[in-house]
């Protein structure tokens, strides 16, 4: 809820036909991925960046992603209280981190 009541300005407004393609992309991922929970892969991000761990979950938007804690030591979420309560939530080993990727970001998604 926002408390500022100036105008607003529209700065930016997705296609909507771009809007549909990337539904259809996170859907598609969605099925692709969900049998491969907890299987080791090598991601590929749109920007060239690569990416190797376990897939520890997934949700609407994002993939995450267990890594060894050395490589994601800036990007990655620790969790301080393995296991995590509730338990529905990606686990993450002790000397790992969970590194979140946005799905639309992803290029390509190998089994190791």
């Amino acid at each position: 809820m926002s408390t500022y009541s100036g105008p607003q300005t529209l700065i930016y407004q997705a296609d909507p036909t771009s809007l549909h393609h990337v539904k259809k992309v996170r859907e598609s991922m969605h099925g692709s991925l969900k049998p491969h929970i907890n299987r080791k892969v090598r991601i590929q991000t749109i920007d060239g960046v690569t990416h190797e761990g376990m897939i520890s979950g997934i949700d609407e938007g994002h993939l995450y992603l267990t890594v060894p804690a050395s490589g994601a030591a800036m990007r990655g979420f620790y969790n301080p209280y393995y296991p995590p309560y509730p338990y529905y939530y990606p686990v993450s080993p002790v000397g790992s981190a969970i590194l979140p990727l946005v799905l639309y970001n992803l290029l390509a998604i190998s089994l190791l």
